[in-house]
């Protein structure tokens, strides 16, 4: 039986939205927006008050499928020498050996490797942290913000809040035990947008 051309058409429309909807359930990899995304750590200074840092440069992305829990992961690379405090001198004692030691260990990875969804937006990031060359578990307590295409730049965008709780002795940072608490807590803002592949030019692999 001969095909019409309307026919072709619909069948072209139907194989489109088809591929188009296996690509949107697919899960999507994002790169970190370093304007809207903020990494922020708080301690306690003697009950006096919360000492408030952040790290100005972090990069990675993660992966996200809102269907598929499996599938996300999350990879946080932390430039250890962006610490800023607010004041230089604090900044240069905190990066020296018996602190940080930016010198030997300029980086700090998160590796996020299983999701655990809560409900109502809500879901845990289980991974570990390396820093000082110790690693630690780790455990975000994520809120999913939202998901979908951003109106200004209409790429593909996720946003989440997440905060965590850390020993900073148990990553190598047991100095002034008493004066600064050893409980730091985390707070973080991330915005990711999807890691589009580049397109290959001509003559290169």
């Amino acid at each position: 039986m001969p095909i019409s051309i309307r026919s072709t058409r619909a069948l072209a429309c139907a194989l489109t939205l088809a591929v188009a909807g296996a690509a949107a359930a697919a899960p999507v990899e994002y790169r970190f927006d370093p304007v809207h995304s903020t990494l922020l750590f708080h301690a306690d200074h003697m009950g006096f008050s919360t000492s408030v840092g952040r790290f100005a440069r972090w990069h990675g992305g993660f992966t996200y499928d809102p269907d598929d829990p499996g599938a996300n992961r999350a990879d946080v690379r932390i430039e250890i020498a962006s610490l800023d405090l607010g004041d230089a001198g604090w900044n240069r004692t905190m990066l020296s050996r018996k602190w940080f030691d930016a010198a030997n260990f300029p980086e700090a990875r998160f590796l996020g490797t299983r999701w655990e969804p809560l409900g109502e937006g809500r879901a845990r990031l289980h991974g570990e942290l390396t820093l000082k060359g110790r690693s630690a578990p780790l455990v975000l307590e994520v809120r999913v913000n939202r998901i979908g295409t951003h109106p200004y730049t209409l790429k593909a965008t996720a946003g989440f809040s997440a905060q965590a709780t850390l020993s900073r002795a148990a990553l190598g940072l047991d100095a002034l035990a008493g004066t600064l608490a050893d409980a730091v807590e985390l707070r973080i803002e991330v915005e990711g947008q999807w890691a589009q592949p580049r397109e290959r030019r001509p003559g290169k692999r």
